[in-house]
This record gives structure tokens, sequence and C-alpha cells, in this order.
């Protein structure tokens, strides 16, 4: 007769279970430099209700985020993802954008004094109301941005696309534009004075009611220049070429 075998009792764990993956949202209420986190369509209001020290997202995604009334002041974005998030009336004071995009964006009414965007996707992107007092907008693409109705002087623009974007009503009085594409954009009573234009593209561009008085346009290609465009450029400063231009639109000949 064969004893039964007796039974045996396993304890403890061969191997370890799989770390689970932080909850984004407890990450972004724990921590202050991210990198990596995907935020797409969550709610990240309650994490970012407070003032809190300067954030930092490194290679971050935010699509279709909803970031309303966000503190970010002084926060630092490289190579983040934001296309379509909402910023409205969101704190972004100081704060830093470089490269990654964050086209069809919404920055309605937010507070983005002293921002500084660098090489940023900001196609189509809506900034009604916002403060862009002295922010900053170096090599970023812009196509189709509204910035109408924007609070705040000193907003500079340098190597951007802004074609076909909306403009409409901006005080860039007094700036120095370099290598802005305004190709098919709606400058409608912009006020230009005493602005300097280096490499800049303003063909085909809807200037009704924009101010020239004292800019100098001469780094500026004009496109074909009519009676009826050289007249919305009266009282500007522009080139021996470009005056001939418009005395062959008039029927003159000039001769040296």
């Amino acid at each position: 007769m064969t004893e039964a075998p007796l039974p045996f009792h396993h304890h403890g764990h061969d191997t370890e279970p799989a770390a689970r993956p932080e909850d984004p949202l407890t990450l972004l209420a724990t921590q202050t430099e991210l990198t990596g986190v995907d935020f797409t369509g969550l709610d990240l209001r309650p994490a970012l209700r407070r003032k809190q020290h300067p954030r930092t997202f490194t290679r971050c995604t935010f699509t279709d985020a909803n970031l309303r009334g966000s503190h970010l002041a002084e926060t630092v974005f490289t190579e983040c993802t934001a296309t379509a998030a909402d910023f409205t009336g969101a704190v972004l004071d100081q704060a830093r954008w470089q490269g990654g995009s964050a086209a069809k964006a919404n920055f309605t009414d937010a507070d983005c004094g002293d921002l500084a965007c660098d090489g940023v996707d900001l196609a189509n992107t809506k900034w009604s109301g916002a403060l862009l007092a002295d922010a900053t907008f170096t090599g970023c693409r812009m196509i189709g941005a509204r910035l109408t109705g924007h609070r705040g002087l000193g907003l500079q623009l340098a190597r951007c696309n802004l074609a076909v974007a909306n403009l409409n009503g901006l005080s860039l009085r007094g700036t120095h534009l370099v290598g802005i594409r305004f190709t098919e954009a709606d400058l409608g009573g912009v006020d230009f004075r005493d602005s300097t234009f280096e490499d800049c593209r303003l063909a085909d561009a809807n200037l009704r009611a924009a101010d020239f008085t004292g800019a100098d346009l001469r780094g500026a290609d004009l496109g074909e220049l009519t009676l009826a465009t050289a007249a919305q450029f009266c009282g500007a400063v522009i080139s021996p070429s470009q005056a001939a231009q418009i005395c062959a639109a008039l029927g003159l000949n000039v001769i040296g």
C-alpha cells in the first residue's frame, strides 16, 4: 500500500508581477518633470488648478486634452504634441515651447505674456482675446492662425509662415519683421507704422485699411504692384525697383 502524496503548498511567487504604468493624472499631480507621458483626451484641470513650481514636459502628448484655466506659468514644453488641445484662459506667461506641435489648439483668452515659441507648428490656432504682450514666435508654422483681438503690445514675429492667417486689427507698430510669409493673409487694419520688413512676402495679402506710414518695405516682396495695391502702401519707404513697378502700372516710363 502506497501513501498518498502530501498536498503541496506554494508560498510566494516565482516571478514578480509586471509593474503597472502609473496613471498620467497621478504623475501630473505628483511630479513637475515629465517625459513621454500621454495625456490624450484627458481633463487636466484638477491637477493644474493651482499655481505650482514651473513644470517641464518633454515629448508629452496633450492631443484633445482639456487645459482650460490651467496654471502653466514658466512651463517648458519640449517636442510636445498638443493637437486640438484646449488652453482657453490658461496662464502661460513666460512659458517656453520648443519644437513639437500645437496645431488647431485653442488659446482664446489665455495669459501668454512673454511666451516664447520656437519652431512650433501652430497652424490653425486661435488666440482671440489672449494676452500676447512681449510674446515671441520664431520659426513657427502659423498657417491659418487667428490672431485677431489679442491684448497687449510688443508681439515679436521672426521667420514664421503666416500664410492665410487672420491678423485683422493687429498692432505690429515699430517691429522688425524678418522672414515672414504673409501670403494671402488677412492684414486688414493692421498697424505697420514705422515697421521694417526684411525678407518678407506680402503678395496676395488683404491689406484693406492697413497702415504702412513710415514703414520700410524695401526688403519685402510686394507681389504684382497695381495702382490699387500701390495706394495701400501710402506713406511707406520703397526701393527704386519697387517704384519702377508702380510707375509701370501707371503707364509711366522711368528713364535713368
